[in-house]
Parts: structure tokens; sequence; C-alpha cells
């Protein structure tokens, strides 16, 4: 396990190929997160609230993707899929734990603010489109902090990746920092199911399978992306 400074890398490849590897990538981006963020909420404490809510989640974000990456790194929000029946007790839920953070409610997610900065730390994400609500069947296990949890798996956060990349309503510049996450999932990991890849690419809109497994050649072959 390497040490919490920035940019360091777990292991080698595979990155993630058990629950406690996958854990501690997250660990270690919560310890980086700390020391660069004043106010926090760690993905073990939001997990840990629904988990003792009976409320089902799925970890993903940028917590996720560093454990396919391999490379922890900072972040400020915990983003984390519910599924919609279950959206209400998991608002209640996180209101009740986390009472000075500030709710602000959309059709995509429901978020939870810092009062002094505005910035996000929690998000609860509401599958509803086809692609989101595919996590729940495309996820595996991690221990956090000595507690069971579930992350998107790799495919899945190739998928998610894909439809931040092409999504009408994503800044340009955040586009980009997707795509570097792509490029960085894929040549961490030489074991990418280009089948089930291709499936969850036509969830995000038809023909999309044909395109991400383009990308997904270009960026084990080093070549530029165009998306």
């Amino acid at each position: 396990r390497c040490s919490s400074a920035p940019g360091c890398r777990i292991d080698p490849t595979p990155n993630a190929d058990s629950p406690a590897r996958r854990g501690a990538v997250v660990e270690v981006s919560a310890t980086i997160t700390r020391r660069q963020v004043d106010e926090m909420v760690t993905p073990a404490e939001v997990i840990s609230v629904l988990s003792g809510a009976g409320v089902e989640c799925v970890l993903a974000g940028a917590y996720a993707t560093n454990v396919w990456t391999g490379v922890p790194r900072a972040t400020r929000d915990v983003d984390v899929i519910v599924p919609l029946r279950a959206h209400n007790k998991a608002v209640r839920a996180i209101r009740a734990a986390f009472p000075h953070l500030i709710p602000r409610d959309s059709p995509a997610v429901a978020r939870f603010e810092d009062p002094a900065s505005g910035d996000a730390l929690i998000d609860l994400m509401k599958p509803r489109d086809r692609i989101v609500k595919a996590v729940f069947l495309h996820s595996t296990t991690a221990s956090i902090e000595g507690r069971p949890a579930r992350i998107v798996d790799l495919e899945m956060a190739l998928a998610l990746k894909f439809a931040a990349m092409v999504g009408a309503w994503r800044n340009l510049s955040k586009k980009y920092m997707d795509a570097s996450d792509f490029i960085a999932i894929v040549t961490a990991n030489e074991q990418v199911d280009l089948e089930i890849v291709r499936s969850l690419g036509e969830l995000v809109y038809p023909g999309g399978g044909a395109e991400i497994a383009v990308l997904v050649a270009d960026a084990r072959a080093g070549r530029r992306l165009s998306f």
C-alpha cells in the first residue's frame, strides 16, 4: 500500500483485484482530500449512514474512478447512486446525519452543500437515465474502513465516463477531464470486457456501443480521442 502522497499509485495493474485493494484506494483518496479540504465527508461515513438506514447504494464519481485508475487523488464530493424507490429515505437519513449541510434537490441529484463554501459534499444521484439504472447490475464489492460497500465495476466506470464525455449537459473543460480519466482507466486495466462495454454504451444512446469500443481501442493505442 502506498503512502498518502498525491499521485501515488497503489500497485501496478491489476489495480483493483480484491475488495481490500479497491477499498484501499478509496481510503487513501479520502486521506489526501482531508489534507486539502477543511470540511469534508468521507465515503465511509456516507455509506455507513445509508447502510444503517437500509438503503442500497453504489459509490460512483471520482472515488470510484480512482479505484480503476489506481491513482488516489483528492475529490471534494462523495457521489453515490441510490434506487429511486429509496431516494426519499436516503435524503432523510443524510439530512439527519449531517444537519449542517444545505440540501438542494434537482431532477438528477439530491445535493448536500457546505454552507460556508457552497461546495457539494454529498451527491445522492437519481438513476433516471438507462445507463445509471444499470449501475445496480454492474457493481462490485469493496472493503472501506472495514465495512462492505459497493462501487461501480470496471466496465461501468468506463461507460459513465463515456456518458459524461458525450453529454450535452457537460461543461467542455470537464469533458476533457473525463476523457483523461477514460484513458487512465483503459491503460491501467488490461482485462476490459469489450462486449459488456459495448452493451453499456448502447444504453447511453443508440450507436454508443460502437463509439465507446473505438474510444477504448484509441486509448489503448495512445491515439487522440474524438468524442
